[in-house]
């Protein structure tokens, strides 16, 4: 599953490909009159939906919005996968201790909890 976007709406602005921090968004041609999403690249953080203009960018079938995403400190062992993973660098902490995430830096697409192997980072959802 991820984003796609409707050829007969794409201007072609390129808004949502400069927003994308993993490189999932290309030209689908040689004039970059219009652009594609990698499936394989894309995570879902819904942040190309949120910047185009004519609304050629949709969510795939069954997808949750993410509210908000915490580090449970219990569980987290400050291994720093999550802030391995995360092109915000909203995880922050010291290695060995519980990090945290900075929710002004999150743009909450639920990598760093995918990837986790303490299952200690709760993802939240809008209903």
């Amino acid at each position: 599953m991820a984003f796609k976007i409707d050829e007969t709406k794409c201007v072609g602005c390129g808004a949502c490909a400069f927003t994308c921090l993993f490189d999932a968004i290309s030209a689908a041609n040689d004039d970059a009159s219009l652009y594609t999403i990698d499936e394989t690249k894309c995570v879902e953080c819904s942040q190309c939906s949120h910047v185009c203009p004519v609304s050629a960018v949709s969510a795939p079938e069954g997808y949750r919005r993410i509210k908000k995403v915490t580090v449970i400190p219990e569980k987290c062992k400050g291994c720093t996968m999550c802030n391995r993973v995360c092109k915000a660098k909203a995880p922050t902490g010291k290695v060995k201790e519980p990090f945290e995430i900075n929710q002004e830096k999150c743009f909450k697409c639920g990598l760093c909890a995918s990837k986790c192997r303490f299952d200690a980072i709760e993802v939240e959802y809008f209903n």
